[in-house]
């Protein structure tokens, strides 16, 4: 008899998704995290007061994802304030406006985009996975202001940025969620009762239906015979030697999930287990240059910053000076009891990943620095800030950069094609969404494999 029906690596939002759902089941479960966190890319850790994001700062769910999965394991996320427009730095006069005044000449040619996507199956959306999204958007308009709306939103939810990069399908994909389930182009809200709340709500499903989740637990590799899964093996906590060796805890179980990234997926999972073919998919999409990175600013001021709306995530496609892409908003206009009181909490981040220098540290300094001075010059006020924290985010990266022919049928996809048992639930492989909510649907896809069955109709929320 196996120790579980199923281990889960990885305790961030595809991990935990997974393993609640089969908790709930019925399923025997063991999550092992490598860390002492809950919420992988999405944790929140406290810093002099403030609640600061290792990855995560908003959920896109426009509730057929992580709330649909929260809701099937007993549990509610109730959504908190989400945005209802979007601030754009025009680079040209140096001034923010709102989206709307792009496409307010057009609206008529925005419906008529909107209901060809509504009208378009997913199915249709996968066939556009090698070509940008305004090829697709230019079928039915050619109105830049409608094209500008898609695609900087594309900007702040993907991190591409010139519009031949935006992947058509994957960020189509978003847009009929979200006009579909929100009658809006983009949907995304602070959850309540924070980050922390989230990840230890869909942990206490797990323990409270007999399963486990163990942290500070390093998986050494999986196990794996005669093409199947058998288990994995943990490395000795209490280890002297740093090069010990072949001393590891043996769990064992007949399926294992891995929630980790493409680009470290390799390091536990032994290659020559994998096809070639399958190996070289991963190892692809592993390069650096198709990391999604940005040098990220957390910023507090005594007074809020003038915008349309202080709950609005602002965005701009050429800063004044580095001359990227880039998004921020106030997280306490989201949750005041991310910050002390008094004070107000900005989040914001400079896409670096199309430089491709992302391991050149004395660049990166570079790119903070030329950053630091552009949201100065966007933002005057944020000069008087009572506090600040860089954190760059390359290592753990975003997550794959949504280019054409770097998403859908191009990724590897999520159940090993040769190994019975071996599920990959990580954004970085075959999968659709943004963010944390990408993540829960990968998890949610791997255990309805699993299961043997969907968890409730297809039609309710789209997933592989």
């Amino acid at each position: 008899m196996t120790d579980y029906d199923a281990i889960v690596i990885g305790a961030g939002a595809a991990g935990l998704s997974a393993a609640a759902l089969l908790a709930t089941e019925g399923q025997r479960v063991l999550v092992v995290e490598r860390s002492n966190f809950l919420g992988g890319r999405g944790m929140a850790t406290n810093d002099a007061g403030y609640e600061l994001n290792l990855g995560a700062h908003l959920l896109e769910d426009p509730g057929s994802g992580i709330t649909r999965i929260f809701q099937h394991v007993g549990k509610e996320l109730r959504h908190g304030p989400h945005n209802t427009d979007m601030p754009v730095w025009n680079h040209v006069t140096g001034a923010w406006g709102s989206i709307r005044d792009r496409y307010s000449g057009g609206k008529d040619q925005l419906k008529k985009v909107i209901h060809a996507l509504l009208a378009t199956p997913y199915e249709e959306l996968d066939q556009w996975d090698d070509r940008p999204m305004r090829s697709w958007i230019s079928q039915y308009t050619d109105h830049e202001g409608v094209s500008d709306l898609f695609e900087f939103i594309s900007v702040m939810e993907c991190m591409t940025e010139d519009w031949w990069d935006h992947s058509a399908s994957d960020n189509l994909f978003n847009r009929k969620m979200h006009y579909s389930e929100r009658r809006m182009a983009a949907y995304s809200f602070w959850p309540e009762g924070g980050w922390d709340n989230l990840f230890t709500a869909l942990r206490d499903v797990v323990v409270d239906r007999g399963g486990e989740v163990q942290l500070g637990k390093r998986v050494s590799r999986v196990l794996i015979a005669d093409g199947e899964a058998k288990g994995i093996a943990l490395a000795r906590p209490d280890a002297v030697l740093p090069n010990e060796i072949f001393h590891d805890e043996i769990v064992t179980a007949p399926v294992v999930v891995s929630t980790l990234p493409v680009w470290h997926v390799l390091q536990i999972v032994p290659e020559q287990q994998l096809p070639d073919w399958y190996v070289g998919q991963i190892k692809y999409l592993a390069q650096d240059r198709w990391r999604i990175s940005w040098a990220g600013l957390y910023v507090a001021i005594e007074e809020p910053v003038a915008v349309i709306d202080r709950r609005e995530i602002a965005t701009w496609l050429h800063s004044p000076i580095g001359r990227t892409s880039g998004f921020m908003f106030e997280m306490t206009a989201m949750d005041p009891s991310v910050a002390p009181e008094g004070r107000h909490l900005y989040v914001m981040g400079s896409m670096l990943h199309r430089f491709n220098r992302a391991r050149d540290i004395d660049f990166v300094k570079q790119k903070f620095d030329e950053f630091e001075k552009d949201i100065e010059i966007m933002w005057p006020a944020l000069r008087s800030h009572v506090f600040k924290r860089r954190h760059y985010t390359f290592d753990p990266s975003f997550g794959v950069i949504q280019k054409p022919g770097l998403v859908g049928r191009f990724r590897p996809h999520w159940k090993a094609p040769n190994v019975s048992g071996l599920y990959f639930a990580s954004e970085t492989f075959k999968s659709r969404g943004i963010g944390v909510d990408r993540g829960a649907r990968a998890g949610l896809t791997c255990a309805e494999d699993i299961l043997g069955r969907r968890l409730w109709p297809l039609d309710e929320g789209w997933r592989y």
